[in-house]
């Protein structure tokens, strides 16, 4: 005897079937045929591909008598999804996906749902305010399910303190300015009251530690320009150096 086989989705797991059977207990050996299944019976809808199948079952007894039984399987697709490349955008801002997607019938879900124009369309508007790994899960009308990730970073504005302490206490020893390593290599200019460049870097691997050409310099008021680029725009003013 051979049961109906459900249809199935291409994406699952190959799986044994277990609807084939001999119904008199004789002892014997039985062998499966057909696309995508091994003799044993396990069945895989990636390597059957998308379609109708036909899977056979033969029982063979120790008398050498057989019998053998046939049954169609369907495989449906497996959705494609590309939920779109990796983006930046500044904090406060936003951003439509350009996510893609095939099959028949999709829905769709994005998850998590916060920050999002519509969690259940293809292409939502998305506004996070910090950074966010975002997955679209497309369904098919069979069912048939796939995911996609997009990772968006978000840029938070600079915070550029107005004074420091490079005393060595180990506590604000150098002029630390908060979200500026993640913007890819900002620049940061330091001047003297004289209009002297006395820092300079693009990246802030290294922040400014109140010296200039391996000397201490003097308490006093420094002025700076930071240019974080990635769409932000110029950063000036002043910064104190206290002793």
């Amino acid at each position: 005897a051979f049961s109906a086989l459900s249809s199935v989705c291409q994406e699952i797991t190959p799986f044994q079937i277990t609807q084939a059977t001999e119904l008199y207990n004789f002892s014997g050996t039985f062998l499966f045929s057909g696309t995508g299944v091994t003799s044993s019976g396990r069945f895989s809808p990636l390597l059957a591909g998308v379609g109708t199948h036909l899977i056979k079952y033969v029982f063979t007894a120790q008398n050498g008598c057989a019998d053998s039984a046939s049954r169609s399987i369907t495989v449906f697709a497996t959705p494609t999804v590309n939920a779109g490349r990796d983006t930046t955008i500044l904090a406060g801002g936003a951003v439509q996906l350009q996510s893609r997607a095939s099959g028949t019938g999709l829905t769709y879900q994005w998850t998590p749902i916060t920050n999002l124009s519509d969690p259940t369309i293809l292409n939502p508007i998305a506004s996070p305010d910090l950074d966010v790994l975002y997955t679209l899960t497309v369904t098919s009308s069979e069912g048939c399910v796939a995911a996609d990730n997009i990772f968006i970073r978000v840029l938070q504005l600079p915070e550029i303190p107005n004074a420091f302490t490079p005393n060595a206490d180990g506590y604000n020893d150098v002029w630390n300015i908060r979200y500026l390593n993640s913007y890819t290599n900002p620049t940061v200019q330091i001047f003297n009251r004289y209009g002297q460049q006395i820092y300079y870097s693009v990246g802030y691997a290294n922040p400014w530690d109140g010296r200039f050409n391996g000397e201490d310099l003097p308490m006093g008021t420094y002025y700076y320009i930071v240019n974080p680029g990635n769409g932000r725009k110029l950063m000036a003013g002043s910064v104190t150096l206290i002793k």
